[in-house]
């Protein structure tokens, strides 16, 4: 019997956003080669859930809800390596990291520094 081929692994990327000390708003990541699957978080974060903010054009923004109308938030700590459904950044180009809820953003004390990975 002859043995399976390995199957090639999709294109795996990275890319760095940061949510500069003071804020609670991080730059944006190109998603045009593909979605958002992990999310690498800082050793220096101040504890916060965080959410996203998605674009089409890196020029208007929306806070990203699931199909209930609930906004989408992962309760995230120091130093994890946190799984994402890619489905959640399937149909934007752009997304942002948000600290905290819309309604009392967190501040960063200082420069926390995600690792996106990008299929």
């Amino acid at each position: 019997m002859a043995e399976a081929s390995p199957r090639a692994k999709p294109t795996i990327t990275s890319i760095q956003v940061t949510i500069p000390a003071g804020q609670y708003l991080s730059n944006a990541a190109d998603l045009s080669t593909g979605n958002m699957v992990m999310l690498f978080t800082p050793l220096n974060w101040t504890p916060a859930n965080l959410g996203f903010q998605v674009s089409e054009d890196n020029v208007l923004w929306r806070d990203l809800f699931d199909a209930d109308g609930h906004r989408i938030l992962k309760a995230i700590g120091p130093n994890r390596a946190v799984n994402v459904d890619p489905s959640f950044t399937s149909g934007a180009l752009w997304v942002r990291l948000v600290s905290g809820p819309l309604q009392n953003p967190v501040l960063q004390e200082q420069d926390a520094v995600f690792t996106m990975v990008i299929q």
